[in-house]
């Protein structure tokens, strides 16, 4: 009975545990990680990537969800006074309690990844660069260029805040339990400074949700959709002539400031 609970615990978790030695040390490489440096890492699970770590950082905050893994995790490392186990669901964690700059690693649960991502990204100040892995789709929409079919709100949302590249992928076979979808390791590396700051960010990134809601229409048609606004079509002529737009544009052809621009340009017609 347990064994079968636990099996249903992990599929509702996308837990997958990495078990490839080389792996491991490729993620290690992306991380570029000192003797100095403090890492936090999301999802220890069984510690494949965690007493690697360990053993080349001054310090080591490792957040797991599952009380067993946390409790094992911490009789592991009884004896190691710098790496510091915390049983708490890291989509909810307050990450301001933390020592800081912490750089983030991590195999982040498939069905959670994202949401994990927006809840460090609340607190980005204080990671100087995250290297995560995700299943490999959700990976290739955060890291999607504009105009590539992979681009999406996502893509937007997490470029809008960070320089994100794609390291390398990993195939299924390097996890236990075998997962049925490959993997991909990126680097985010948070701006310090935003390179194309929204003065209102949550206005901008509910255009952004509009914008995207259906993707085979044009963006035009998507912002005169939206029940919120009276927008018409002359405001849409104007806001378009004055940022150099196509008509037909889609919102996946265009770059995280061209959504800051509209989204500036579209608040200033709406009535205050």
């Amino acid at each position: 009975m347990r064994s079968k609970r636990s099996q249903h615990d992990r599929r509702r978790l996308g837990q997958v545990f990495l078990r490839d030695p080389h792996v491991v040390h490729q993620i290690l490489l992306s991380a570029s990680l000192t003797p100095e440096a403090a890492v936090l890492e999301i999802g220890p699970g069984r510690g494949a990537l965690t007493g690697a770590i360990a053993e080349r950082v001054s310090a080591l905050y490792a957040i797991e969800i599952d009380a067993r893994y946390a409790q094992a995790l911490q009789q592991r490392f009884a004896n190691t006074p710098h790496v510091h186990l915390i049983q708490a669901d890291a989509r909810h964690y307050d990450y301001g309690q933390l020592p800081h700059p912490l750089i983030v690693m991590g195999n982040l649960p498939y069905s959670t990844g994202t949401h994990i991502l927006r809840q460090l990204f609340s607190y980005r100040q204080h990671f100087p660069r995250l290297v995560v892995m995700l299943q490999k789709e959700v990976g290739a929409r955060l890291a999607a260029a504009p105009g590539s079919s992979a681009y999406s709100g996502i893509s937007v949302f997490f470029q809008y805040y960070a320089d994100i590249q794609s390291c390398f992928e990993v195939p299924s076979q390097a996890f236990t339990p075998r997962p049925a979808v490959d993997s991909t390791v990126l680097r985010l590396d948070p701006f310090q400074t935003l390179p194309w700051p929204s003065p209102d960010e949550p206005f901008l990134f509910g255009l952004v949700k509009i914008a995207f809601a259906h993707r085979r229409k044009t963006l035009r048609k998507n912002l005169l959709s939206a029940p919120q606004w009276t927008l018409t079509e002359a405001d849409l002529n104007s806001i378009w002539d004055d940022l150099e737009l196509s008509r037909t544009a889609r919102p996946q052809e265009l770059h995280p400031r061209q959504f800051v621009a509209l989204a500036t340009a579209v608040q200033r017609l709406l009535p205050s």
